[in-house]
């Protein structure tokens, strides 16, 4: 649930992810972990962004989310195996112009022993690997909505994912917790 003391509990989290990862503007990780965890109401295991499990994890997950697939990427998904699933939502939807269709999935997930260190994870995912291009180029532009139109579509399957988490940015309870934060850091 969104209330002033999750957000604050975000604010504080993004901005000291700003500071381990400069390249990573408190408003996305903030952002990112409002959207995807519904305000912290579904942050199993502290996972509020939903970080899929990687080699040497505090913890690991088996839980269910929504994916969008190609036909290939749906074959390389069910080949990983480990008790992975997934079922089409909706098998009368044709597929979208990128031959992608929604599915209701199994997949593991990374566990955190607190909220800092899933935010610190999302820092350092953000700066490396196929983010590190945008991180760099905010950097050197500081233009936030070009930076999230960039990442979006490598992140998240689904379409409007820039767009929601741009209006969740934009709030300007979230832009205040954000400055409140950054000032309670100098």
């Amino acid at each position: 649930m969104k209330s002033p003391e999750t957000i604050k509990q975000l604010a504080e989290a993004a901005v000291h992810c700003e500071l381990l990862t400069p390249t990573c503007p408190g408003e996305i990780p903030m952002g990112q972990a409002a959207l995807e965890s519904g305000w912290l109401d579904h942050a199993p295991n502290y996972n509020c962004f939903g970080i899929k499990s990687y080699k040497n994890e505090y913890g690991r997950q088996l839980l269910f989310t929504k994916e969008w697939f190609t036909d290939k990427e749906l074959k390389y998904f069910l080949g990983l195996g480990d008790s992975r699933t997934a079922n089409l939502v909706d098998p009368s939807v044709p597929p979208r112009q990128d031959g992608r269709r929604k599915y209701k999935v199994q997949d593991w997930f990374a566990t955190f022993a607190c909220l800092g260190d899933c935010f610190a994870k999302r820092a350092q995912l953000f700066s490396a690997g196929r983010y590190a291009p945008i991180a760099a180029a905010y950097a050197i532009d500081k233009k936030l909505e070009k930076c999230v139109r960039s990442f979006s579509p490598i992140y998240a399957t689904d379409p409007h994912y820039a767009d929601t988490l741009l209006q969740i940015i934009n709030q300007s309870d979230i832009q205040m917790a954000l400055k409140t934060a950054r000032s309670n850091k100098t």
